[in-house]
């Protein structure tokens, strides 16, 4: 088994694992476990967690000749609430089978001092 940490600030998405991830491309691991640690002084955090990929919808170029692309997300969290000092684990069996060559998995945060500790732990 083997482990990614991070520590997550702020309200930007940010890509834990999967494609476009150059620290973290695993894969033919499987997610085990997801811990989600609220590690703000004095505020609960919200949390979106989801899969996220880019699809090519037209083979026509823009005028940017790049590829007319849309985004597809698919969330197993959206803004659920982690209170002060709590931590929020799921294991396999809330997570979907992730295809991180396809995928890439994201976390976001609901506002810009929010802090969260991630452990994923890939098996």
């Amino acid at each position: 088994m083997s482990y990614i940490y991070q520590n997550i600030t702020g309200n930007i998405a940010v890509n834990l694992a999967g494609k476009n991830n150059a620290s973290y491309p695993f894969s033919k691991e499987r997610i085990k476990s997801i811990s989600l640690c609220n590690t703000h002084g004095t505020d609960s955090v919200g949390i979106d967690l989801y899969y996220y990929k880019e699809t090519v919808v037209s083979s026509v170029l823009n005028n940017y000749d790049a590829p007319v692309t849309t985004p597809i997300t698919y969330y197993f969290l959206k803004n659920v609430k982690i209170p002060i000092g709590t931590t929020l684990k799921l294991n396999e069996e809330d997570i979907a089978m992730f295809n991180s060559k396809e995928y890439a998995l994201y976390i976001k945060l609901s506002a810009s001092d929010s802090t969260v500790d991630v452990i994923i732990t890939i098996n």
